[in-house]
């Protein structure tokens, strides 16, 4: 599998590059300037990219603090530029996972609740960003917590397919996707947790699935980001330009490095350990990221 992935990085690197160096040449006046001015995001956001499409966790956890604390963009500035990299990395991340792998189901309701919520937290209601980072910062703690209990003590095995639900339990989804959806436009972070959360520990699906799920959701939700901002004005141009592409290649192959985690590396840890019967490569990292994602919310 390693040989095949890196056998599609050149053709995909050769592709997205080229495509790259045209947009910089038609678009921006001093192309070969703002290489020597922006050139290190790429990187960045390239590992920024595979991290949260091997988790589902929004990469706004690290675009948004990059953004303000390394590049000096107001906050929302930053949250602009992290939900338009988003829908170039998501789009590419939730492409990279098995199509077999997504809940289609859960997927239309989630949509349908998320993008709801990111209208009116885009256009109508903004509370303190301060209050909402602090308080989702707490639930990111939380969540890892409750993650790493399910880890250790949690059923051993994992539906396949969603089971059969009635209207109000879907009422209920759409209602949380709501939710998360009005806090991703806030601060561009939360639906892909909420949805893969809820398939996991709802629904008991296997954490790829629950992932893939989620960073297909994030895809649509930062899609319609991107495009809201995009008539609201405010969008860094100049800096997109560089975070597109290596997320493009970050999103792919981190919904790659995340299947293979989960299905090669697992089954080894397990021959060799017969008591991490329940132990999970994605949840273990789900859990890394949720604990330093609430700690820099919260101290932030």
């Amino acid at each position: 599998m390693v040989t095949l992935l890196i056998k599609e990085c050149k053709r995909r690197l050769f592709a997205v590059i080229s495509l790259w160096l045209l947009v910089l040449v038609l678009f921006f006046p001093a192309p070969f300037e703002l290489i020597g001015e922006q050139w290190v995001i790429f990187p960045i956001a390239f590992l920024a990219a595979i991290f949260a499409n091997a988790t589902a966790i929004g990469g706004g956890f690290l675009f948004v603090p990059l953004f303000i604390f390394g590049y000096g963009l107001t906050s929302l500035e930053a949250l602009k530029l992290s939900l338009a990299t988003q829908a170039f990395g998501m789009t590419s991340g939730s492409l990279g996972w098995s199509w077999r792998a997504i809940m289609s189901k859960a997927l239309l309701l989630a949509a349908v609740g998320s993008v709801a919520g990111m209208v009116l937290g885009t256009y109508v209601w903004h509370p303190s960003n301060v209050m909402i980072k602090k308080s989702f910062g707490i639930v990111s703690i939380i969540t890892g917590i409750v993650i790493l209990l399910e880890m250790k003590y949690g059923a051993k095995n994992h539906a396949e397919q969603l089971r059969p639900t009635k209207w109000p339990e879907d009422i209920l989804f759409i209602i949380v996707c709501f939710l998360g959806g009005i806090i991703n436009a806030w601060v561009s972070i939360a639906i892909g947790e909420v949805v893969a959360l809820w398939l996991l520990f709802v629904h008991h699906i296997r954490i790829e699935s629950a992932i893939a799920t989620g960073v297909a959701l994030l895809a649509i939700c930062s899609i319609f980001g991107f495009f809201f901002h995009i008539s609201l004005g405010g969008i860094r141009w100049e800096m997109l330009a560089f975070t597109a592409p290596a997320v493009i290649l970050g999103g792919y192959y981190g919904a790659k490095i995340g299947s293979y985690l989960e299905q090669s590396i697992k089954t080894r840890i397990q021959e060799q350990m017969a008591n991490l019967e329940r132990f999970s490569p994605l949840k273990a990292i789900f859990i890394i990221v949720a604990f330093l994602n609430g700690i820099v919310m919260v101290v932030n």
